[in-house]
């Protein structure tokens, strides 16, 4: 052997050491930030504390899904994570730490199953390794969502979970565990229920004699008992909020394309390409691997097509990517094997597909402190606490409606369940009955004071400047922002024309 060729399969070996260590910092910097965030007491995302407002129903024992009203409108999302987050809830207190705690302990979870699925396709601890960070290398180009309080994490790992019992040696794990996973990750959100079925489909065509029907069987069993109970337990609204709402929502046809060329080619160009490695050869080699293609296929284009279908409809925002890119980073694990072991001792392709993969981790760089609220944030979100207690009678503050159960205040309704309703067809009485009631509450000047996004908020009635006056139309000044999804906090300050206010009350906070 040359000095050349030992020189360059010692230059290969240190690029994949290093590609190791480059990889790692995401995981890495992605638990500091979200151990960081864990506890901060105020909303990362404007949605956040609707999410409280679904567990704080759980502990009271009251159901979820009920008819619109100014008070209450549920989520359009199954109801697990609010279960879940209600039992850690019970030790924790309610409140936003115990959801995100839930959120965070999943998306570890989701970066062990990558890890697992890669490594019993592969057996290569290298490329598996490289395969979990890949995914969390996705953090801030899926929304920096994996540790908020929302559904997504649980949703994905449990999903992982069906994907990894799916695969399994084990008849009874690939039947049973895997379709009550698949039923889980769907009772958390609905997004499972076509890759579920998509899973159902390939178990028909790759699978022998009445294992073929199983997983289909038992997921429909649980599909169809978990419906019957629900609808019948909320008197049908359980269908109406997860089933026919969602649904509703407008297609957004800039993202036909865009999805293909800005979410995947875009951020993951190399990583794309290495997850196709595992289909090039379909149709060759024994029955079996070609029912695993079969099955590979079903896999990775159902997970496209969940965050595809998402990613369409309006208000699907970056976090609907987030099982498309589990999905990428999986089979680029899978892939990446693949290639490194066909190219053997040619060390300087090595070479190069290593430079290739460190281009590609290091394309995904992002700034920490830019997920993680300042110290003004925080401050300024104490100061709007103060503002929502020094009011004696009830705050109308529907866009963060968890910051009234912090000052244990009656809660509304959050803004975007309130526009689920508004913009839906066939629910003109909701809507009706919401307006109705909005008038009715103004003209009783039932709110002390109105705290909002934005001076023309949802549900202004014509002549609300009759009985409320603005007292600050910046309220929040340059801070306070959410650090991912939608920029919205708030802004104006309404009280009523009846009552003068306090100097406490009307002072703008400080800048």
């Amino acid at each position: 052997m040359s000095r050349k060729m030992i020189s360059l399969n010692r230059l290969a070996n240190i690029g994949q050491t290093l590609l190791i260590m480059v990889a790692s910092v995401y995981p890495l910097v992605y638990l500091a930030i979200a151990l960081m965030r864990l506890s901060y007491p105020f909303e990362l995302e404007w949605m956040e504390g609707s999410s409280v407002l679904n567990v704080q129903r759980v502990l009271a024992g009251q159901s979820l899904y009920v008819a619109p009203s100014l008070d209450f409108i549920p989520l359009l999302y199954a109801p697990l994570y609010y279960y879940v987050s209600a039992l850690f809830a019970l030790v924790t207190g309610n409140g936003i730490l115990p959801l995100r705690l839930v959120s965070l302990l999943s998306s570890i979870g989701c970066f062990a199953f990558i890890f697992m699925i890669v490594c019993r396709r592969t057996s290569s601890l290298y490329a598996s390794f490289i395969a979990a960070c890949l995914f969390a290398a996705t953090y801030r180009i899926s929304g920096a969502w994996f540790d908020i309080a929302r559904i997504d994490s649980l949703f994905l790992f449990l999903l992982l979970a069906g994907l990894y019992a799916f695969d399994s040696p084990r008849a009874l794990t690939r039947s049973l565990v895997s379709p009550m996973l698949f039923f889980l990750s769907f009772f958390t959100k609905q997004t499972a229920l076509p890759i579920a079925l998509c899973l159902a489909a390939a178990a028909l065509v790759t699978r022998k004699r009445s294992e073929r029907f199983m997983f289909l069987l038992t997921f429909s069993v649980l599909m169809a008992g978990s419906f019957v109970i629900m609808n019948t337990l909320t008197n049908g609204w359980y269908k109406f909020f997860v089933f026919e709402l969602p649904g509703q929502h407008e297609i957004l046809k800039t993202f036909l394309v865009d999805f293909w060329t800005k979410d995947i080619l875009k951020q993951l160009p190399v990583a794309f390409c290495l997850c196709m490695i595992p289909f090039l050869k379909f149709g060759a080699g024994t029955h079996s691997k070609s029912g695993q293609t079969i099955q590979d296929i079903m896999v990775l284009g159902a997970l496209f097509m969940a965050s595809y279908l998402s990613r369409l409809h309006r208000g699907g925002w970056d976090n609907v990517l987030m099982p498309v890119y589990a999905g990428i980073a999986i089979y680029f694990g899978i892939g990446m094997a693949q290639l490194l072991k066909a190219l053997g001792g040619k060390d300087n392709f090595r070479i190069v597909l290593i430079i290739a993969l460190a281009l590609q981790f290091m394309s995904l760089f992002y700034w920490p402190q830019q997920q993680i609220p300042s110290t003004r944030d925080r401050q300024q979100g104490e100061k709007l606490m103060q503002l929502i207690s020094s009011f004696k009678g009830e705050v109308y503050c529907s866009d963060h409606p968890w910051y009234l159960l912090k000052q244990n205040k009656p809660a509304q309704a959050q803004d975007c369940t309130i526009w689920d309703i508004l913009r839906a067809t066939g629910t003109e009485q909701w809507q009706s009955n919401l307006q109705q009631q909005m008038a009715t509450a103004v003209a009783e000047r039932r709110y002390e004071a109105f705290i909002v996004d934005n001076e023309d908020f949802r549900l202004r009635v014509p002549d609300f400047e009759m009985y409320y006056k603005l007292a600050d139309s910046n309220l929040s000044g340059k801070v306070f922002l959410p650090v991912t999804g939608w920029e919205r906090k708030p802004t104006c300050l309404f009280i009523r024309r009846t009552n003068e206010a306090t100097p406490a009350q009307i002072a703008k906070p400080h800048r």
